[in-house]
């Protein structure tokens, strides 16, 4: 099992500047900080930020109302000079100058990999930032507009210097008028970009890539009606072949996420559970959980990111985030944390700003969040097999039921209510269902439960549960 941590490090550095009273570099991220998130079993760092945003793009998010809006109603103290610019507008893939540059950035790596963490960064394939030296040394790498282009969609091309340029944009949402729009029908821009991934793969040991799905051909070609070749698999058996062993994950969303595995991802983002979680259907949860293994093992769980809103905003009811948060910790994959999500915040915060907003964070959700820990440290989670256990009648059962086993060690089963509804109810009990079993509450002291073999063959595993009520076994052989 791999778990990530995900660390913007911009507003880290700002908590970590008033700390010291001086401006903080990567060398002031502790090795102590890295000896914690070892100990609760992360085995990735992910850092937002590094790479530097210049000044144009840095104005283009200033100038953006319902960004500032937003900032001020959660930063009583705002000023426009919070606002740092996007992550993912770069103006190069140099580590900021302000971080300690790419010296710090390769001690913090070596520090990394010795307290047992790899180091992950981000590469953004589809656009640049609008000071990235290309739009100047190289126009013809970006996708170009006219006059009559930019009259006519403003919020869609810019002029900088003597060119007129695309915005990069996902043809869902609104063009993001930090960056310009890579032309992958350019013959030399596949290449440029693969030098590019190279070059941070020489940094770390693996990349995210920021909205991979949009260099899939078909997206590419239907949003900037022009040809491009197939990119990701080149690009990924090139700088594996320059940097064996990079790990590359992807950021995807459109239900695309089984074209990236395919084309050489080793992790995709799952926002399909994401959602299920959230809307709260059952069984539509328990459809994807029963996606092949090859498929689950290559997921992305998480129920908060630099993206979405915090958990403990969208799922507001504490039991709902308990169910939510356990389920995407006892499924296969990668496990994604981010930072803030441990204290149970409510208050997004921009990665378009340096500063997060100071708030105490929900008590319930920090506790959720505790437990999952203790659960995640189960030997049998770390190194067991997985299983879905199915519900036994299904007419109205909305157990998710799932289990890990080890042979000579304990099982861990958990069991949620994915409803708003109280339910009584049972799972199948797979494998468990092979001998008597004691079952003790992981998280809560108090009498084990006792089922025979033949008890669980015939009627599963019960459950009696409230609305998103959740219980996590420790189960072990009953010799008795």
């Amino acid at each position: 099992m791999q778990q990530l941590y995900e660390l913007n490090i911009r507003m880290w550095q700002t908590d970590r500047s008033a700390e010291l009273g001086r401006t903080a570099t990567l060398d002031d991220l502790s090795n102590g900080m890295l000896d914690t998130m070892v100990e609760q079993g992360f085995s990735w760092i992910y850092l937002i930020g590094v790479w530097p945003t210049g000044p144009l793009s840095r104005e283009a998010a200033k100038h953006d109302e319902l960004l500032r809006t937003y900032l001020t109603s959660v930063l009583p103290d705002f000023t426009p000079e919070d606002i740092c610019g996007s992550p993912f507008a770069p103006q190069n893939y140099d580590a900021c100058q302000s971080l300690g540059g790419n010296a710090a950035l390769a001690r913090l790596r070596e520090r990394a990999r010795g307290a047992g963490l790899s180091l992950m960064l981000d590469f953004v394939p589809n656009h640049i930032g609008l000071d990235h030296a290309w739009v100047h040394e190289h126009p013809e790498y970006c996708v170009r507009g006219d006059e009559q282009r930019l009259a006519e969609q403003p919020n869609a091309f810019c002029r900088i210097g003597g060119h007129i340029f695309a915005h990069g944009r996902d043809p869902f949402f609104a063009p993001w008028r930090n960056s310009v729009q890579l032309d992958y029908s350019h013959p030399a821009v596949p290449e440029a970009m693969m030098q590019v991934a190279s070059s941070i793969a020489a940094k770390c040991d693996g990349l995210r890539c920021d909205v991979a799905m949009l260099l899939l051909q078909d997206v590419f070609e239907n949003t900037w009606k022009r040809p491009m070749s197939p990119f990701w698999r080149l690009c990924l058996d090139r700088v594996r072949a320059e940097h064996p062993g990079t790990l590359f994950m992807a950021e995807v969303y459109w239900n695309r996420e089984y074209e990236l595995q395919q084309a050489g991802f080793d992790f995709k983002f799952d926002k399909i559970l994401y959602d299920r979680l959230l809307s709260g259907d059952a069984e539509s949860i328990r459809a994807h959980l029963r996606a092949t293994s090859d498929y689950q093992t290559h997921c992305v769980r998480f129920i908060e990111n630099h993206t979405e809103q915090r958990a403990a905003a969208r799922f507001v009811n504490p039991d709902h985030h308990r169910g939510a948060l356990l389920i995407t910790g006892m499924v296969p994959g990668m496990l994604l944390f981010n930072h803030g999500q441990e204290d149970g915040r409510r208050f997004h915060a921009s990665y378009h700003c340096a500063r997060r907003p100071s708030e105490e964070g929900s008590t319930p959700h920090r506790e959720a969040y505790h437990d999952l820990m203790h659960v995640l440290s189960e030997r049998a989670r770390q190194d067991g097999k997985w299983q879905l256990l199915e519900p036994f009648h299904p007419h109205g059962n909305t157990l998710i039921g799932v289990a890990w086993t080890l042979p000579g060690h304990h099982a861990i089963v958990l069991i949620v209510n994915a409803s708003w509804q109280p339910v009584s109810a049972s799972v199948r009990a797979g494998l468990l269902a092979e001998r008597d079993c004691q079952f003790y509450d992981c998280l809560i002291d108090g009498q084990p439960m006792f089922m025979k073999a033949s008890t669980m063959q015939d009627g599963g595993i019960p459950a009696t549960l409230p609305p998103w009520g959740s219980i996590v076994y420790r189960v072990m052989a009953n010799r008795e």
